[in-house]
């Protein structure tokens, strides 16, 4: 058996009757979850660039650009959206991989499943499959030589998600399913410099893998060809990409657990390897540090938590991405205002904020590298101007959870589309299994929200 077989076999079998029913309510939240960071996005520069090259390119089709009355193809419907829900970067996380499935995943499906007339059941089969997909061989991305190579984590494994997706939901064969795998290999793309200049491509990466995951499944279903053999092939993927081998074999397809299970939504539009070092800001606000009163401090972490790329910045900061990114914003950015909002952010250029973080440096410590990605621990130094230090410990940072997802859903809606249509929306996702064509749902939100 080929390692595409092992991953392929399994999880294009997935079928509804055999999900639990937690998984089936993650998989709702994570679409809500999905809406409600597209909205907070919609206004960005890059999603505006991406509807308006749809729009002039591709003016013509029967798939939505979510909250506007655009419609364009399948492909770039996808593209369009996706781009759309990374905006703010407040998508999901799974940490075993270093991923966010919920920019891939719930674009593809609800797409394809607004053009196929597809059924909730058939949506949420196919959504739990593509987060399947991402999780399992995203395990080959913990790789020191794929990190330092500079290869991003989800629109390098984004691709296979969204082609197993695709594959589901155009009832391809399985020897179809393999060459859309396959296909996929070929389409992956993904690098990180944008991190160190704060650049857009970041925010369209994860929209070609979407993107190319349907591609390589709608080929497929034509016939196209591709070698079983593209993971460990000697001019493979693995070999490619500086995958870890070992982490693939690794893998089990089949134990029984559901990847989309481990997903957790941030608390903060930021770096998802950053999260923990907001939250020790606002526990030591709480214990009265000050910001005018700490000498230097020392933001302690796991070894990822570092040498991703943006993650050790000190700054001066000229840009949103790079205040995302960095552990020394997150914290000073967090101290200095009391609280972690996208605000925060949008303010890079803050004196107080650059100031502080300029003092911070950020170490490794071998043992928070040993519980990640289990726990995200997080410890933070401060040197004092009485020459005392203060320190504060995080294992964790506090996810969202589903009534904070709601909320978040209606406060950003709400003023333009009214409480009645909100509520239902959020209806029509938590009885998505009750809906025979989703085209409605997606087609919700069809006045042009900016």
């Amino acid at each position: 058996m080929s390692l595409s077989e092992k991953f392929v076999g399994p999880i294009s079998k997935i079928k509804y009757e055999q999900l639990p029913s937690e998984v089936i309510f993650k998989a709702k939240l994570c679409i809500l979850h999905t809406f409600a960071c597209t909205f907070a996005g919609l206004d960005s520069s890059w999603s505006k660039a991406a509807r308006d090259m749809t729009a002039a390119f591709y003016p013509d089709g029967d798939t939505s650009v979510w909250f506007t009355s655009q419609r364009t193809n399948v492909a770039e419907a996808v593209f369009t959206n996706a781009v759309a829900v990374q905006s703010i970067l407040y998508e999901d996380i799974h940490r075993d991989s270093n991923a966010h499935p919920g920019i891939i995943i719930p674009p593809v499906v609800l797409a394809l499943g607004e053009h196929l007339h597809l059924d909730g059941k058939k949506i949420i089969t196919a959504l739990v499959a593509g987060y399947e997909m991402m999780g399992r061989i995203g395990r080959g991305t913990v790789s020191p030589d794929f990190a330092s190579r500079g290869f991003r984590p989800t629109s390098i494994i984004g691709t296979f998600g969204s082609a197993i997706s695709a594959g589901i939901l155009l009832n391809l064969t399985y020897k179809e399913h393999l060459c859309a795998f396959a296909l996929a290999a070929n389409f992956t793309s993904g690098i990180n410099e944008w991190a160190f200049a704060g650049s857009d491509d970041l925010y369209f990466q994860n929209g070609w893998a979407a993107r190319g995951g349907v591609i390589a499944a709608a080929l497929a279903a034509r016939g196209v060809t591709a070698p079983t053999t593209i993971l460990e092939g000697k001019n493979g993927f693995i070999n490619a990409y500086s995958f870890s081998s070992e982490n693939l074999k690794a893998v089990n397809c089949e134990d029984g657990n559901f990847v989309i299970s481990d997903v957790l939504f941030k608390p903060a539009p930021a770096c998802a390897l950053v999260q923990t070092t907001g939250q020790a800001a606002l526990d030591a606000r709480k214990a009265g540090i000050k910001p005018k009163d700490i000498v230097k401090g020392e933001i302690i972490t796991f070894e990822l938590g570092k040498s991703y790329a943006g993650c050790d910045y000190a700054g001066p900061f000229s840009n949103v991405l790079q205040a995302r990114m960095s552990n020394q914003f997150n914290f000073a950015a967090a101290l200095v205002n009391g609280k972690i909002t996208n605000q925060n952010y949008l303010n890079f250029a803050d004196p107080k904020v650059n100031d502080l973080a300029g003092k911070l440096t950020v170490r490794v410590e071998r043992a928070y590298t040993d519980a990640f990605p289990v726990k995200q621990p997080v410890r933070v130094d401060l040197i004092m101007c009485d020459n005392q230090l203060r320190s504060f410990y995080r294992e964790e940072p506090v996810y969202l959870d589903a009534e904070t997802i709601v909320s978040k859903l209606f406060d950003y809606c709400t003023p333009v589309y009214g409480r009645s249509l909100v509520e239902q929306a959020l209806d029509r996702i938590f009885n998505l299994e009750k809906i025979s064509d989703v085209s409605g749902l997606c087609r919700l939100f069809s006045v042009d929200a900016i």
